[in-house]
């Protein structure tokens, strides 16, 4: 039985963002506050499969909602994906068809890839999925062109929904599905729950499994990716995932709580 804080456990803390941090632009006071406390004497990484923002961009939105982090404090799933193909691929000048936003595409041209479209994206070298709200029949008509021909498959994440103050939206994972279905293909995922995204997380923090907790809103993200990754894990009730969720998944969390707060 412990008798202190659970967050006095950890020296380190990957932490998800939508749906933890915040439900679109409204923040989760209880998270902000509770970041807020830590991050002085604790190291702390904001882990997102959320493709569509820069980094610099989710800078600024925290910024706003009274939570001041570095940008080598936030991890995106194109940046992690990014991370992959520049250790993995010769990118330099590499044609790429991206479905996604800003955030993606800006992580793909500085590893040095030419994104293309139209007629040209039929013969890319690389398609990449992320989460594209502009999404339209033609650009999953290109991928599957270009699929087809041979390129190189590459997602963010796969995540199904995202969390809105309005309800649930399709997520990238819809996209994905689409793409994944018309070019008769499975695309590599780097995004949690996947080991890749989740061991990229821990090099970025300096640190082992032991000593971590993974904070997250979805059972099927963050805490089997946090498990996969041999971390203990926390389910935050306050985005997808409810308590009630937990009685039909394994592995179960290690943490349930309310809010952030109760961390401490």
């Amino acid at each position: 039985m412990h008798d202190d804080p659970p967050a006095d456990r950890y020296k380190n803390f990957l932490i998800d963002m939508d749906g933890v941090l915040y439900i679109n632009e409204q923040p989760i006071t209880s998270a902000i506050e509770f970041i807020n406390r830590i991050k002085e004497d604790r190291n702390v990484l904001l882990l997102t499969n959320n493709s569509r923002s820069t980094r610099s961009q989710y800078r600024e939105k925290l910024a706003s909602m009274g939570l001041a982090v570095r940008e080598d404090q936030i991890m995106t799933s194109s940046l992690a994906t990014a991370g992959y193909l520049d250790e993995n691929h010769d990118t330099r000048n590499a044609t790429a068809f991206a479905l996604g936003g800003v955030g993606l595409c800006e992580e793909l041209e500085g590893i040095g890839m030419r994104l293309v479209k139209d007629d040209a994206a039929r013969r890319a070298e690389f398609v990449v999925v992320g989460w594209d709200t502009e999404l339209t029949y033609e650009k999953l008509k290109i991928a599957c062109l270009a699929l087809r021909a041979g390129a190189f498959f590459i997602a963010t994440n796969s995540d199904a929904t995202y969390p809105s103050t309005d309800g649930v939206w399709p997520g990238a994972g819809a996209i994905l599905a689409a793409v994944e279905t018309s070019a008769s293909r499975s695309a590599l995922v780097i995004g949690k729950p996947h080991i890749i995204m989740m061991q990229t997380a821990l090099a970025a923090i300096g640190s082992n499994a032991d000593c971590t907790l993974m904070i997250g809103d979805r059972l099927d993200t963050d805490i089997l990716g946090g498990w996969r990754a041999g971390m203990d894990t926390c389910l935050v009730l306050t985005g997808i995932s409810k308590r009630e969720d937990v009685e039909e998944f394994e592995p179960r969390p290690d943490l349930i709580v309310n809010n952030l707060m109760e961390l401490l």
